[in-house]
């Protein structure tokens, strides 16, 4: 089960719009940046990893229609390690929720220790967001 992040927990947001001339029928690209703290999800003790998925509603309300695709990336923005330890950004995926309307960001992360004094812990995960969609003209 994914955490979900509420929107109003989103730091530093960005996100601009710029319309575009496809392709098929797109007409605008929504480009959206920030970061969300995960809490404190610690890996420490021999062998201990520990992988978390979140999730996000991002931009703004699309219909099925107006929503052609779109494509995300992650990256750790705030860790904390020591000893031997790996931290991991496993899968990312943007899409159109039908329920919410909006785009879903699903990230899924782990952190992970492998030595008695290894301690590993992941505490915000940064993100960048495209959608393409087909929007009435302003």
């Amino acid at each position: 089960m994914a955490v979900k992040i509420p929107a109003d927990q989103i730091r530093n947001l960005q996100q601009i719009e710029v319309g575009v001339s496809g392709p098929d029928e797109a007409n605008r690209l929504i480009i959206i940046d920030g970061q969300f703290d995960t809490g404190n999800i610690p890996a420490d003790s021999v062998n201990r990893t520990n992988k978390q998925t979140f999730s996000v509603l991002l931009g703004p309300k699309l219909t099925n229609k107006q929503f052609l695709r779109a494509i995300a990336t992650a990256s750790f923005a705030r860790t904390e390690t020591s000893g031997h330890t790996m931290c991991n950004i496993w899968d990312v995926d943007a899409d159109w929720d039908d329920e919410s309307g909006h785009v879903e960001l699903k990230i899924e992360a782990e952190v992970g220790a492998f030595s008695a004094s290894g301690h590993a812990s992941m505490n915000a995960i940064a993100f960048h967001v495209t959608i393409l969609a087909a929007l009435p003209a302003p």
